[in-house]
């Protein structure tokens, strides 16, 4: 199992438009596809005073998070994505121990 972390910084002006882009196009999207797990959206606790959001993707492998990316619907969903924020970088990371998943 894999996870991948996408780390976003909202445009001045439209954090909640992203969320509301994560949550219903790209996330709602990601997870009907195979080898998709669960996915949190992690924000500021309280008045940290940041906007950045954190998604974490659960995925079976690898490959098949890989097989999600070359869909052209990937790119549909994320295009809002990327016009909402102004900067995205990600990781990619093996999970070694799971507890409750």
């Amino acid at each position: 199992m894999i996870t991948l972390h996408v780390y976003l910084t909202p445009k001045t002006g439209q954090a909640e438009a992203l969320q509301t882009a994560i949550q219903e196009t790209w996330i709602s999207t990601m997870s009907e596809q195979p080898g998709f797990i669960q996915a949190a959206m992690l924000t500021a606790f309280e008045d940290e005073g940041t906007e950045e959001i954190e998604i974490v993707s659960y995925w079976e492998s690898e490959q098949l998070r890989l097989e999600w990316v070359a869909r052209p619907v990937h790119d549909q969903v994320f295009e809002p994505i990327m016009e909402l924020a102004e900067s995205i970088s990600s990781t990619v990371k093996t999970v070694g121990h799971t507890w409750n998943i």
